[in-house]
């Protein structure tokens, strides 16, 4: 009887361990987040994905993300606003050193103009978040560039999302592609987040929730000969274009090299007859010479 005594306890604590497995699963349960590769032309705007992958419900995320080649794309600012920022301020110049007397500080709101960046969360898991904020680095008036974000997002109380084993998307953010030539040979970047630094989950409890980044990047793609908006394609729209450049101060062509469908080293309106000739009448196609 003694020994069979012996066993109760041991039979209790594994009793306990196995009840207990689920909410030591949600402890150590890892979200994936990733951002989907892309591609894009140059001179275009493109929307990157953000996918989520999360064992457990996600109430609020931050995160921090920065390009590994900025001569190649920047974020899409949508515009400028103007911020207050508390900050604190020493307006006592004339006075020494806290060694040697007191010292006059004041916390002042300064106002600072900042980027707000193009996010797009329709269809969304945070389509229904309270609170979703898409900031760039703090704006040079004078330099469109956008070269790092950071986007939070907040959801309602008592509606997180819910915990699924799949991939799902979280939001899209936007990249502008600058107008390189097509002897500009590195064309892809990388979108960088650290979930250790500036980058984090959160479930419903405020408790942070551990992720895993896997990384995704945009590769800009080479002009087509006789592509003069830049879409990939020799159409009517380049037609179009190309006319509204010439004759009604319309956009420059981003790489002139493939405005100049006859291969004369001119964008004029000997392209256009040469595009029109090669849509409607047959004509040769278009070649970079």
């Amino acid at each position: 009887m003694q020994k069979q005594c012996r066993f109760i306890p041991v039979i209790l604590v594994l009793i306990s361990v196995f009840w207990a497995m689920p909410a030591l699963a949600q402890i150590t349960d890892t979200a994936d987040v990733a951002i989907v590769s892309t591609s894009s032309y140059p001179g275009h705007f493109a929307k990157v994905e953000v996918r989520l992958k999360n064992p457990v419900p996600i109430a609020g995320f931050q995160f921090s993300i920065t390009l590994s080649n900025p001569d190649l794309i920047n974020f899409h600012t949508d515009n400028i606003s103007i911020e207050n920022v508390l900050m604190r301020v020493d307006t006592c110049t004339w006075e020494p050193d806290s060694l040697h007397g007191p010292t006059c500080f004041i916390d002042s709101l300064v106002p600072i103009p900042v980027r707000n960046c193009f996010i797009d969360t329709v269809g969304s898991l945070i389509s229904n978040f309270v609170w979703i904020e898409c900031h760039g680095d703090t704006a040079d008036t004078s330099q469109p560039d956008c070269k790092w974000i950071y986007v939070f997002g907040m959801a309602p109380y008592g509606s997180p999302i819910a915990a699924n084993p799949n991939y799902r998307t979280l939001f899209k953010f936007g990249v502008d592609t600058f107008c390189i030539p097509d002897s500009f040979t590195d064309r892809s970047c990388s979108f960088y987040m650290s979930p250790q630094v500036n980058s984090f989950l959160s479930d419903p409890q405020g408790s942070v929730v551990p992720f895993r980044y896997h990384p995704g990047d945009l590769t800009v793609g080479w002009s087509v000969p006789g592509d003069a908006n830049n879409d990939s394609l020799v159409d009517v729209g380049d037609v179009v274009f190309l006319i509204n450049y010439l004759f009604k101060t319309g956009l420059k062509p981003c790489v002139g090299r493939a405005a100049d469908a006859n291969g004369d080293h001119q964008i004029d309106v000997g392209d256009v007859v040469y595009l029109i000739n090669y849509l409607f009448k047959s004509g040769p196609a278009p070649s970079c010479k």
